[in-house]
This record gives C-alpha cells, structure tokens and sequence, in this order.
C-alpha cells in the first residue's frame, strides 16, 4: 500500500471530523475528544487483530473487513453500556469510531511486504495515535488562526481547509518517503 496516498486520508478524516464537531465543542472538548477518539480506534485495531489471530483459517479480505466493522461496534456497545453519560459528553459517536477504525485498518487488508509483521504492528500502534495528534491539531488550530492576521476571506472554514491541505501535503510527503 502506497503511505504516499494513505497518510493524506487521515488528514481528510480528521479535518472532516472536526468540522462535524466543533461547533458544539470547545477547545478542551475536542482535546478530550481527539485523546478517546485514539485510544478507542488503538483498541479496536488490536481487538481486531488478536481476533484474527485466533482464527485458524486463513485471512481472506472479507473476514479482516468482517472483524474490523464488528470490533469498533462491539467497543462502542460496551462503552455505551457501562459509561454512556461520560461518552455521549466526550462526544465519541459509534459512526466516527467506525469508520475511522475501517480506515485505520486500510493497510490491514494489503499484506504486501516481507517484513509483514513487524510493519502491522508499527502501524496498528502508530496509526491511531496520528490520527489522534491530527484531531488535536485541528481542535486548537481555529484559537491559533484566530490570531493571526489573516485576509478576511480566509477567517474560519477557508482557514481551515488550508490548513488540512497543508498538512495533507505533508503526510503525503512523509508517506512517500517511507514507502
């Protein structure tokens, strides 16, 4: 899997979920949200993996799919369950953990290097915890733009949206010299 294409999707993801949320939300919000959000996929993604693990029948695309939908349902289940109040004022939404789990796991489904192991668990750690860092960018960057001098027909979502382009650019850089 090309990284050089991956890493800008987690840019787009977190940028299109902070815009859900913000309004809502202040600052210290969307930072707890950002640190559930991380966590939450990170137990997903290794739920998920030590479920495929024990499966003795060989990995087909569907069953990795199969596992990693029902992990992140199972997880949000569990927590709505046993903590509701705390997870409905943290902000964490089944659908967000889904399909930010789906796209974490992406790579998951494309087993193509010798040192397959290794990068699967560097990835299933590092992954979320991007994820996490991005979320937490954009929760603090609208305050840092705000003091900025910018034109002003790049106040609020255009400043935004530059922003997620530039960091896009960057992963996207950074994924292409790690691929």
């Amino acid at each position: 899997m090309n990284d050089g294409l991956y890493l800008p999707l987690l840019a787009a993801l977190a940028f299109c979920q902070h815009l859900s949320q913000r309004e809502a939300r202040d600052v210290s919000g969307l930072l707890l949200n950002a640190v559930v959000t991380s966590l939450a996929c990170l137990v997903s993604l290794l739920l998920g993996s030590m479920m495929l693990t024990l499966v003795a029948v060989p990995h087909s695309m569907l069953l990795t799919l199969l596992v990693h939908t029902g992990c992140p349902l199972l997880l949000f289940a569990l927590l709505q369950r046993y903590a509701a109040p705390q997870i409905n004022w943290l902000g964490l939404r089944w659908y967000w953990l889904l399909l930010d789990t789906l796209l974490l796991a992406l790579p998951l489904f494309w087993p193509d290097k010798a040192d397959h192991a290794l990068r699967l668990s560097l990835h299933i750690l590092l992954a979320p915890l991007l994820l996490g860092l991005l979320l937490a960018q954009f929760a603090t960057l609208t305050q840092r733009l705000a003091r900025c001098n910018l034109p002003a027909r790049l106040h609020g979502q255009p400043a935004l949206l530059a922003c997620a382009l530039l960091l896009a650019l960057a992963l996207h850089s950074l994924g292409v010299h790690l691929s």
